[in-house]
């Protein structure tokens, strides 16, 4: 079985309630590799000591659950957790750590660490859920990285109607969906990386995307 890894957050971000984890692709990457690499090694348990969880911040929230990686368990399909039907307990019980504090006037947000699986068309990055005062998610952003992101364009355009947008730049691919409801558009980002190494064909492109709850949602 893969060695369980603890993945390590690379900053701070400032949001109104408290400091915030972002999660490094780059590194949940690295943690699969290592644990794919180490397949016949023995199963480390997550560090969850007293004395560390007394040093976590009121809106750092951590779930101990056995062998659960941090980063949650892989899924076969990017739409579950693109998905505007979870709840607040689905998020703490799927990742083992999830930071609070991304507040606005209307929502919070439930920000965790992302890894998909180990194909290359699989996500690795940082995804928030924002939840809104009758505990519905009004927003979905995830940061991170991708080899393959025919995928992901499928489980936007297909189900929350994005179309592409042309920019003047050949390493940026937009694809933007407005909904009426909001003052905000709902946009994916894909960067092309200047350099791809054939050792980690997994970061070749930065994908930024915004997703906000459409009235209608198209079912993919």
């Amino acid at each position: 079985m893969f060695r369980t890894a603890l993945l390590s957050a690379v900053g701070l971000a400032a949001a109104v309630g408290g400091p915030i984890a972002v999660y490094s692709a780059k590194d949940q990457w690295k943690s699969f590799s290592e644990r794919s690499s180490s397949a016949t090694a023995a199963v480390a348990p997550q560090s969850n000591t007293a004395a560390e969880t007394s040093r976590r911040t009121p809106i750092a929230m951590a779930a101990v659950s056995g062998n659960l990686p941090i980063e949650g368990m892989p899924t076969s399909s990017l739409g579950e957790v693109f998905n505007f039907d979870v709840t607040i307990g689905w998020v703490t019980k799927r990742w083992p750590r999830v930071s609070t504090g991304m507040a606005d006037m209307k929502t919070h947000g439930y920000r965790v660490p992302l890894m998909t699986g180990t194909r290359l068309s699989d996500l690795a990055g940082s995804l928030t859920y924002y939840f809104d005062a009758n505990q519905t998610v009004e927003r979905i952003t995830f940061t991170g990285t991708t080899g393959d992101a025919r995928e992901l364009v499928a489980l936007v355009t297909r189900r929350y109607g994005f179309t592409r947008r042309l920019t003047n730049d050949p390493g940026l691919f937009v694809y933007e969906a407005t909904h009426s409801r909001h003052a905000r558009n709902s946009i994916l980002e894909l960067r092309l990386a200047r350099v791809v190494k054939s050792s980690n064909p997994y970061q070749r492109f930065k994908v930024t995307l915004s997703i906000e709850r459409p009235a209608e949602r198209k079912r993919g």
